[in-house]
């Protein structure tokens, strides 16, 4: 059980072991069928345990407390999985095993839309260093790669599996060689020798303002001077756009306008725009306020400032979930990071091209994503702070999840993180301009926008929606069955 978790942990960015995904689950196959429902139930908390703190041990460098409590949260799911399969398998091992990548795409897909939101793990993510094999996201976007992977663990469980006739078994092994090799030869015909030629040029300017010092006294004052003599550097390169990462300003820069005036100089004589991460509030009442992590877009000669407010907050971290459904939950405080979610999506305009923005893990969604684009987001940005991640790997499983939404509908994106991983990717989710983590430097790169013609934005997450229906009326027609009539049917 731990073995198969670690597995599937190490199969995640930035380890290049993409392929132990393919076969990661299959332990934890064989130690649910020979184990009754209620320990399968714990094996399943356990799997997932163990899987999150390979995947995403990063979150204790934020907080240790409510890191124990996410996780364990989010491994309820793994039981939960593994209480359906059992359920279904104890009436039938064949629909059990067609119901096993279902359950997996259906809750990835699930835990998108709730207050509990915290979608990383998804397993399509493994495959993003194998360049040709991910081009189908246009398609199916990174769920239609989850399913795949599910679907190759559960057929090649069947080919070891003794009770099931040599042809059965000899057919799952070729379908499960066959499927990504199909993926591959789609996307190798998709994907052209050369990134298209950019005509935009951006400067990602990767401060590297650790926590001690933005939050320590003076700190502030020597944020805001990083950036700016950054951009100074970044000017001469002759850029369109310079891009600044996720809470760069480290002031209430729309309210502030000896700050903004500072801002606004920089970008009228250089006749360059800029792109920040801000702090934002609005005053509701006397003395009421309300917060925001945003994003603004100054511009030469212009004096309204655009801006955006994240609307996918980290539950535990930015906002505590059900706390606008619960006073008791309200009342809990998080500091400075104690945000409301954003009241719209902002279309932002440089030189006639529509963009959009995506604060840290928004970049995680695929769908709200695709919505910019629908939108008329010629090219996303993402701007992040993940110092909060320490020395984890997590700044670069986050980071390849940019690749992903490029592929899915086809744009551009720029990403700016404040202590890295920066840099760019084409629309075919070829990177350039990369980073490495923990320095301070400037990234140059150009980018060819395009209004997005993919499948997958025009469609949707139509994958990940057929199988929670799918598993729904699986698990509906299952408790009608006799137990094990249909096994013995069709597994001699």
């Amino acid at each position: 059980m731990t073995l198969s978790a670690l597995l599937a942990a190490i199969a995640f960015p930035p380890y290049k072991f993409g392929f132990l995904a393919y076969f990661s689950l299959i332990l934890f196959l064989v130690v649910l069928d020979n184990s009754p429902t209620r320990i399968s139930v714990a094996y399943g908390f356990i799997w997932g345990l163990v899987f999150n703190l390979g995947t995403l041990y990063g979150v204790f460098w934020a907080t240790i407390g409510g890191s124990f409590g996410m996780l364990a949260a989010v491994s309820l799911i793994f039981a939960t999985i593994a209480l359906a399969y059992k359920f279904v398998s104890n009436k039938s091992k064949i629909l059990g095993y067609i119901i096993w990548p279902m359950l997996w795409v259906g809750w990835d897909y699930l835990r998108t839309l709730t207050e509990l939101n915290f979608p990383w793990t998804d397993f399509g993510y493994t495959q993003a260093y194998y360049l040709p094999l991910i081009q189908v996201a246009d398609i199916f976007g990174v769920f239609g790669i989850s399913m795949m992977i599910y679907t190759v663990n559960v057929l090649l469980y069947i080919t070891i599996k003794s009770e099931f006739r040599n042809k059965t078994r000899l057919a799952s092994l070729v379908i499960a060689m066959l499927l990504p090799v199909i993926f591959t030869i789609y996307g190798l015909i998709r994907l052209p020798e050369q990134s298209p030629e950019g005509s935009l040029d951006i400067a990602l300017v990767q401060g590297n303002i650790d926590r001690e010092t933005k939050w320590k006294s003076g700190g502030r004052a020597i944020s805001f001077a990083t950036y700016l003599n950054m951009t100074r550097e970044a000017i001469e390169h002759d850029v369109d756009l310079v891009i600044w990462p996720e809470t760069a300003m480290p002031y209430y820069l729309l309210h502030k306008q000896r700050h903004l005036k500072r801002v606004k100089d920089i970008v009228d004589s250089s006749n360059v725009s800029i792109l920040t991460g801000i702090p934002h509030y609005v005053s509701l009442n006397r003395g009421e306020y309300i917060y925001f992590n945003a994003a603004a877009l100054v511009s030469p000669g212009v004096d309204t400032i655009p801006h955006y407010e994240k609307v996918k907050l980290v539950p535990g971290s930015e906002r505590i979930p059900f706390s606008g459904r619960f006073k008791v939950l309200k009342e809990i405080r998080l500091g400075n990071a104690d945000f409301s979610s954003g009241r719209y999506r902002t279309i932002f305009e440089l030189n006639d091209i529509k963009f959009a923005v995506a604060i840290c893990f928004e970049s995680a969604f695929p769908d709200y994503c695709a919505e910019f684009c629908r939108e008329g987001a010629e090219f996303l940005v993402v701007i992040t702070n993940d110092m909060w991640f320490g020395p984890s790997g997590m700044p670069y499983s986050h980071a390849m999840m940019s690749a992903f939404r490029a592929i899915e509908n086809r744009v551009p994106i720029a990403r700016c993180a404040n202590t890295g991983v920066s840099m760019f990717f084409d629309k075919y989710g070829r990177v350039s301009g990369e980073t490495s983590t923990h320095e301070r430097l400037n990234s140059y790169g150009s980018i060819a926008p395009e209004k997005s013609k993919s499948l997958y934005n025009r469609w949707g997450d139509f994958v990940p929606r057929g199988c929670v229906f799918g598993s729904l009326m699986m698990i509906i027609v299952v408790a009608f069955l006799k137990r094990g009539k249909y096994n013995e049917e069709h597994e001699s």
